[in-house]
């Protein structure tokens, strides 16, 4: 199993903390998150990211049964965001 699986599906193995990590992981391009990056009020927008984009995940954060991927986003600020907003990499 991957860092990427592992993270990403926690609800068979929740944790809270921080952890530091060394994977890759793809900002999704997938429709249910286009709200986040279009403008939506009803959304908090996501900036500063390119979706289809592969960051490095350096540290992941638990709260339970999720996880937040923290990473330098395209100006090298950290940034985390909910692991749902993700998917694997092509390794």
């Amino acid at each position: 199993m991957s860092q990427f699986d592992y993270y990403s599906n926690l609800d068979s193995h929740p944790f809270v903390g921080e952890r530091k990590v060394s994977f890759k992981a793809k900002m999704s391009e997938k429709p249910f998150l286009d709200g986040y990056f279009n403008g939506s009020p009803k959304h908090s927008q996501v900036e500063n990211v390119t979706r289809g984009k592969v960051y490095d995940i350096y540290k992941v954060e638990g709260f339970g049964d999720m996880a937040e991927f923290y990473f330098l986003d395209d100006t090298g600020k950290e940034q985390g965001l909910c692991d749902f907003f993700f998917e694997a990499a092509e390794e």
